[in-house]
């Protein structure tokens, strides 16, 4: 299968989910989480959902993070395909954007660099870490600008992909997936172990 087959299939095989399905999914893949990794005193970069897509709901694993890290929000820019990242705090006003993805209007920018943690989105992934998202680069873009420290952590409703056949030579591997199921270590390398 081709990048837009498997990505055109993922996205069909997503709408057919039921809100109940949707939020069960959510549940596990934040528990499964938070009975990996609590982290303290990092700072996490997690997306916020499009919930018509029916993507992993965050919003409770955010939640859980932020009473021992601070968590930053991507704002997504159309025109360049990059996002910048803003801190959420308990003043944080949020609205959607053009494409229904909640984005925070309000708090301080961090730099990437800074980022230690970064929670992905994706339609598909393959055991080395290879993500498919919706093909616009947004993150492939901002994984490869943080720090060689940073750990990629995808969140996804299904299970391993097969290995993907084309490989895009900008993709950035994540370095752990977690499903309803479980958590897999990719084979892409990994960084040094947070504390």
């Amino acid at each position: 299968m081709t990048r837009d087959e498997i990505r055109n299939h993922y996205r069909k095989l997503r709408k057919e989910f039921t809100p109940e399905q949707c939020i069960y999914y959510s549940q596990q893949i934040t528990n499964n989480f938070l009975r990996n990794w609590m982290f303290n005193h990092k700072l996490i970069h997690c997306f916020l959902p499009i919930h018509r897509l029916r993507e992993v709901d965050t919003i409770p694993l955010v939640k859980r993070l932020r009473q021992n890290n601070r968590v930053c929000i991507p704002v997504s820019n159309f025109d360049s395909n990059n996002m910048t990242h803003k801190i959420l705090d308990d003043h944080t006003q949020f609205q959607d954007n053009a494409y229904g993805i909640p984005e925070p209007v309000t708090g301080k920018d961090v730099d990437v660099k800074d980022i230690q943690v970064v929670i992905v989105p994706l339609l598909a992934v393959d055991q080395h870490g290879n993500r498919l998202g919706y093909g616009k680069g947004f993150y492939d873009r901002f994984l490869a600008k943080c720090s060689p420290e940073t750990i990629f952590i995808g969140l996804t409703m299904f299970d391993i992909h097969d290995d993907f056949e084309e490989v895009d030579e900008y993709d950035v591997p994540l370095h752990f997936v977690v499903t309803p199921k479980g958590i897999l270590q990719t084979t892409a390398d990994q960084p040094e172990p947070l504390r």
